[in-house]
């Protein structure tokens, strides 16, 4: 076309990179189209991160963009494994640090949860005779608290102190049992026992396992987080009297009943040298804000009804021991 001043030149359209842009390189002339000039241009040098750009002129599939530094960008490779993992970052309180490809470890789930059962036991070193009310000799009292309940054979014995090996100040045949002579070597474990239609707390005095949930004095269920809990039981319960006898269970929470809360189970009476005997066993779901206590209750009708752990057997067959109370927390949300 003739010689046209740029001012004298039609309007153009919307540039679509064709467009001829002259240029000096070093002393040398050179005629580029517009997509071919920001093209070479960007390609010797990637636009900075401080002008929206990544300075990198490069990726591979799975590469994950993370500032490494103040305006500056870099690439963490894809995993690479055939193992599944996740992206995880630890900082140092105050300052963050460069991401990572990690597995999930069980750790990073921190879901609150707590296990506890109430278990006690040891065995008689010398025969304990149906009229000796002073105390009986045991393998340890260890195990023990200061004063309780201890199930020998079918009946129940109250106990008000003891030593590293015997159980002192004793009450014969208590909880509707009668007084009996057990032989050295019989197995001795405490019970708990709540008097005639009076509430009386379900204790744990075992922590299996915790985190987050913890057992205080061992009735009091507290919660470091806040969230809903699902709390499973299960009680075993034991009569050795010569009647029935009705026990109820249930859960309170900051001191007050929770609704809908109770189980209650009938406990048969002793049929010759068998004790009745039955498991009680349910759950319950609740709420709870941080430091929140929830506590188990449990009654009788009579007062005959015990919760007692039933040892193990070394024989016919052999078999684990019942403990007296288990009770599982688990946070759900």
């Amino acid at each position: 076309m003739p010689d046209t001043k740029i001012s004298a030149m039609p309007a153009a359209s919307t540039l679509d990179g064709t467009e001829i842009t002259p240029i000096v390189q070093a002393g040398l002339n050179k005629q580029i189209t517009t997509a071919e000039y920001v093209s070479e241009v960007l390609d010797v040098n990637p636009v900075e991160t401080t002008q929206g750009g990544t300075n990198l002129t490069s990726y591979t599939l799975g590469d994950t963009l993370y500032a490494s530094a103040t305006n500056t960008l870099a690439k963490l490779a894809g995993n690479t494994t055939a193992v599944k993992k996740f992206l995880a970052q630890t900082g140092t309180g105050s300052v963050s640090t460069a991401p990572s490809w990690e597995l999930l470890d069980p750790s990073d789930i921190n879901t609150q949860y707590g296990a506890f059962h109430f278990d006690n036991g040891s065995t008689l070193t010398a025969q304990l005779q149906n009229n000796n009310v002073t105390s009986m000799s045991v393998a340890s009292t260890t195990e023990f608290a200061s004063s309780g309940n201890v199930l020998i054979g079918d009946e129940v014995i109250t106990y008000t102190g003891k030593t590293p090996t015997t159980l002192t100040g004793l009450t014969r045949g208590v909880a509707g049992t009668s007084a009996a002579t057990h032989a050295n070597g019989s197995a001795v474990t405490s019970a708990q026992i709540a008097a005639a239609n009076t509430a009386t707390l379900v204790r744990l005095n075992i922590t299996d396992f915790s985190n987050g949930v913890t057992v205080a004095s061992e009735t009091d269920i507290t919660f470091a987080i806040g969230g809903v809990y699902n709390i499973q039981f299960s009680v075993q319960l034991l009569n050795a009297s010569n009647a029935n006898d009705n026990a109820a269970l249930w859960f309170a929470q900051n001191g007050t009943n929770i609704v809908d809360s109770s189980s209650i189970a009938t406990t048969i009476k002793k049929d010759g040298s068998i004790v009745g005997a039955s498991i009680v066993a349910a759950n319950i779901y609740v709420s709870v804000n941080p430091g929140d206590v929830v506590r188990m209750y449990w009654s009788t009708t009579t007062g005959n009804s015990i919760l007692v752990t039933y040892p193990l057997s070394a024989a016919n067959p052999v078999r684990p021991a019942s403990p007296a109370v288990i009770l599982t927390v688990n946070q759900v949300s």
